[in-house]
């Protein structure tokens, strides 16, 4: 009983309260879970966008690939938000990528036009899909050094990096195709360029190559630009919702571009070591 004690005294997660008859019960503090459901609801989203997916529409199927994207986005700062961070959260939120970003994006492809190229098709979905689950193993295996005491330290700028271009990134690009045949495009006879997209943003997906990572980006903004720049993010919000599809595009093409520049600045700055 005493050890009973000391595990759950060492754990300030856990809430011990004693009840009548000697049993105990252990509680968890809610805000620990807060990161899990927004995964868990994550996941969901990307179920959805499979469903609406195997009975043709589309649109509703990217949007719930969107909206899972957007709650990938957020689970992990909240999560250190609220020092709600745990193992299982990290592994849940791995499965959830996989299932949002490497399956359902590339089988509402498939199901749209790509089965129409059969067995090559088929065998640039499998190479999605691998190139996906060998991405989220190898940012695990990466995170799991850097938080080990026996990890390489790394400097601090390489946090501005992501090695690879991230799952969920990938997912939103290789919809591409579907963004240009809601606005009209008859993308029929675009088959093989399509099937060539999706091989080379499996390749980003598993490569060294220096990408940009948002996610500990700080930087000071002067306060005379201060408005220009809240005005720039109303006009990019406005234009989102008035000309989604295009200015998804141009978004994706803006990444795309940026990938030489990331390279080039991580060399930079590896020279100045």
């Amino acid at each position: 009983m005493k050890k009973s004690n000391s595990q759950t005294s060492q754990n300030p997660k856990v809430k011990s309260n004693k009840q009548k008859g000697g049993k105990q019960r252990n509680f968890v503090y809610f805000r620990t879970l807060v990161p899990s459901i927004i995964t868990t609801l994550a996941l969901c989203a990307g179920l959805n966008s499979f469903r609406f997916a195997l009975e043709g529409r589309y649109e509703l199927a990217v949007e719930f690939i969107f909206l899972a994207a957007l709650l990938d986005a957020i689970d992990g700062r909240v999560a250190r938000a609220l020092k709600a961070e745990s193992k299982i959260g990290g592994q849940l939120d791995s499965l959830a990528d996989f299932f949002n970003f490497g399956i359902a994006p590339i089988m509402m492809i498939y199901f749209w036009q790509l089965n129409e190229i059969e067995r090559l098709g088929w065998l640039v979905v499998i190479l999605y899909t691998v190139c996906t689950a060998l991405r989220l193993a190898k940012f695990n295996v990466l995170q799991d050094a850097l938080s080990s005491d026996d990890g390489e330290t790394m400097p601090i700028w390489t946090q501005n990096f992501f090695v690879g271009v991230p799952s969920p990134v990938a997912g939103i690009m290789v919809l591409s195709p579907l963004y240009l045949s809601f606005l009209g495009f008859d993308m029929s006879s675009f088959l093989m360029p399509i099937a060539c997209l999706i091989v080379i943003l499996s390749l980003l997906m598993v490569s060294s190559i220096p990408t940009f990572s948002l996610k500990h980006l700080k930087f000071k903004v002067p306060r005379v630009y201060l408005i220009s720049i809240i005005l720039t993010f109303v006009l990019i919000a406005g234009a989102l919702s008035t000309f989604p599809w295009i200015m998804i595009l141009m978004l994706c093409a803006a990444y795309l571009l940026s990938i030489p520049v990331a390279i080039y600045k991580y060399r930079q700055m590896e020279r100045t070591l």
